[in-house]
């Protein structure tokens, strides 16, 4: 099946909703203007803006046509909710290979919905997440030492390869340099490019959150043991080198530290609203 615009299948997946003969309210409430002016009504159906704008959407490619709404093209809207209708009475919509394809586009709002929400939904949850300076002072202050220090790091990374990551730990214990194993991930390497696995120097704020506990702890030329974040993503890493910027102070790294911590809040937020859903929920899995 051809991909369609999610604005699309919201149109059909809306036609779909009335299948049992039930009819759109002409009148909307103040302020819906989502789908644009109404031009038309067919039994109480509304046509609408967008509507038309997607009728033009759907003009095959290089053909010329007037941007603006016309009579025709309002009428051939009209024609075709009439034929919609009447399709439903006669119960043309029971064919199976429309439901098909129906229940294929439906699946893909509800996925295009959930995607949505779970972005508003954070966001929603992050401006819940407050972080006050005392508490950012207080992370400073604990924390200065890796605040100050920047870290060269060398990485090999596998996502989903337990086994890779596995072998690589031994070999590099067994002798084998970390720059040897690395390469392996990347045999077609360009001359002179700057090897993948080098990540030359990251300040605290750049430490996946994965790392932290691990890199602070390393000395230059120490390989850690493979680390292990979420996602199933593994990693090992070399501390190359470190060094200490005693310019770095509060004051440089305040905004860096609140939305720091006010990730870190929020991503606490979510799961414990989450497991409150869950708790709330009747889920079931059918066996």
């Amino acid at each position: 099946m051809k991909k369609i615009s999610y604005r699309l299948m919201a149109v059909i997946l809306m036609a779909a909703l009335f299948s049992c003969g039930e009819k759109r309210e002409a009148n909307r409430k103040p302020g819906d203007d989502v789908q644009g002016r109404v031009l038309a009504t067919v039994n109480g159906v509304p046509i609408t803006e967008l509507d038309m704008k997607l009728l033009l959407k759907r003009v095959p490619h290089g053909e010329r046509v007037n941007p603006e709404p016309t009579q025709v093209m309002l009428d051939t809207l009209v024609r075709n909710e009439l034929i919609y209708q009447q399709s439903l009475e006669l119960g043309l919509d029971k064919n199976k290979e429309y439901q098909a394809k129906l229940s294929e586009i439906e699946a893909q709002v509800r996925e295009f919905q959930r995607q949505e929400m779970a972005s508003l939904y954070r966001d929603y949850v992050r401006n819940k997440a407050t972080v006050t300076d005392s508490e950012a002072q207080e992370y400073f202050n604990k924390n200065s030492k890796m605040i100050q220090t920047r870290f060269h790091v060398w990485h090999i990374y596998y996502k989903g390869g337990e086994a890779e990551i596995t072998k690589a730990s031994k070999d590099i214990k067994s002798g084998i340099p970390f720059e040897k194993v690395a390469a392996r991930r990347f045999p077609k390497l360009p001359k002179g490019m700057q090897p993948p696995w080098d990540l030359g120097y990251l300040y605290w704020s750049q430490i996946p959150p994965a790392w932290q506990g691990a890199v602070d702890r390393l000395e230059p030329g120490q390989v850690s043991e493979i680390i292990k974040g979420p996602g199933e993503r593994f990693w090992v890493i070399k501390l190359v080198k470190k060094t200490v910027d005693p310019k770095i102070t509060f004051a440089t790294e305040k905004a860096k530290i609140i939305e720091v911590l006010k990730g870190r809040k929020a991503d606490e937020l979510h799961d414990s609203m989450l497991a409150q859903m869950k708790g709330k929920s009747k889920i079931v899995f059918p066996k």
